[in-house]
């Protein structure tokens, strides 16, 4: 009963973030078709469908004016909107059926360098589920509208991922997530 009640107050939240849930939405797309291509389970699927939804649901405990904020964020500003992957992980940690959604969201900005946060993790550190969701996140945020920077055209979203594929992502997630945009297989 507990795992329902959690489950509910997250639907709950998510339906009050508009953005973050469309966010959110859009990455679970992404993601579950390049876990499908990658060759994950079906069974799996379901999970990195959830995992991505509310990797960022952590944002909904940041003050709204730093996420709404129009330019860059000053220092202050970065540390506060840093702790949403913590923030994101408290409200999912006890969510027994959904432990990855929970791991997913504590490690979402961590990158394979160990230049990410909230741990500065390294590849081998990283759920591999959460290198799929990453990428997919990044190309949301790349070409989706937002307040603080400029939209990219998915060329340069897709160039720029490229650029750093190996160092910051995982070079096989990278590849696979290309190759389904510019074939046409999946619509960013």
């Amino acid at each position: 009963m507990k795992n329902f009640d959690t489950l509910f107050s997250i639907v709950k939240m998510l339906s009050e973030h508009e953005a973050v849930y469309a966010h959110g939405s859009r990455v679970a797309r992404l993601a579950c078709a390049i876990a499908q291509k990658i060759g994950h389970p079906d069974a799996d699927i379901k999970h990195i469908h959830f995992a991505a939804v509310v990797h960022d649901i952590g944002k909904i405990q940041i003050p709204v004016e730093i996420l709404n904020k129009c330019g860059p964020l000053n220092n202050d500003e970065f540390e506060i909107m840093k702790k949403h992957p913590e923030l994101g992980y408290s409200l999912l940690k006890d969510i027994k059926s959904e432990s990855m959604a929970a791991e997913v969201a504590l490690q979402h900005h961590e990158r394979l360098n160990g230049s990410g946060y909230p741990f500065g993790l390294h590849a081998e550190e990283i759920n591999p589920v959460t290198k799929i969701i990453s990428v997919a996140d990044v190309v949301d945020t790349m070409v989706s509208p937002q307040v603080y920077r400029p939209t990219l055209n998915i060329e340069d979203a897709l160039q720029e991922i490229q650029q750093n594929s190996g160092s910051l992502y995982d070079s096989e997630v990278v590849a696979v997530g290309i190759t389904l945009i510019e074939k046409g297989e999946f619509c960013v």
